[in-house]
């Protein structure tokens, strides 16, 4: 009878678990005006499962970020921007404001052209990419960019990701802007993939989880 009742609580503790989840996860794909929830997107729900192991060190990047967040926050607030997008650093960057990729770099991950583009100097003395404050003023500058060309945030967000290009040709190619179909198209890269699973997952933790992030792990 013990083993019964501790199995069951078990179980339930799974299953409530499972739909504070579920219903972050939701509650995120809403900020980002998609009309599709997680459970009609298979190819999504796939790829979250995909990268789940890697939110608990984001998460603990995070935990040790919160003030410089609270800085990007306040900006993408006040700026009318989900806070979804001020949680790129950490998929992008690892939230390192001096992190090196090919040909980017800083929080955000600029490439040259794009930080000019949007009114960063880009110079060996004066790297504005480098600069918390200026590149977050900047990415911010781009994201309402593609929001007015896409339509949507999440697409806004796709677009970050692969570029404008790779978008239009996506959503060309498939007649439909949905994530159900993009996300299943064989060209829609697999580095876009990684960012949006990894940004909407930490969203839906650190933004809408039932629970107290500070509670958990």
């Amino acid at each position: 009878m013990k083993l019964f009742l501790f199995v069951s609580l078990f179980l339930f503790s799974l299953v409530a678990y499972g739909r504070s989840e579920l219903e972050s996860i939701n509650l995120s794909l809403q900020s980002l005006e998609s009309t599709e929830s997680i459970l009609e997107t298979n190819a999504l729900d796939s790829t979250l499962d995909h990268y789940r192991g890697t939110i608990p060190p984001l998460y603990k990047r995070y935990q040790a970020t919160k003030g410089e967040l609270a800085r990007i926050e306040a900006k993408f607030s006040d700026a009318g921007i989900p806070l979804f997008f001020a949680l790129i650093p950490y998929s992008e960057s690892k939230f390192n404001p001096s992190a090196r990729g090919y040909a980017t770099a800083g929080l955000w991950q600029f490439g040259k052209q794009s930080a000019r583009n949007f009114g960063l100097s880009v110079t060996k003395k004066n790297d504005g990419r480098l600069d918390i404050d200026r590149s977050t003023d900047a990415a911010i500058r781009y994201i309402l960019y593609l929001k007015k060309e896409f339509g949507s945030w999440y697409l806004a967000d796709f677009a970050y990701a692969m570029g404008e290009g790779s978008l239009k040709r996506l959503i060309h190619k498939n007649g439909s802007q949905k994530i159900s179909v993009l996300i299943k198209d064989p060209h829609f890269p697999s580095g876009t993939k990684a960012h949006f699973a990894k940004t909407l997952l930490l969203d839906a933790k650190i933004h809408y989880s039932e629970k107290s992030p500070d509670s958990e792990e």
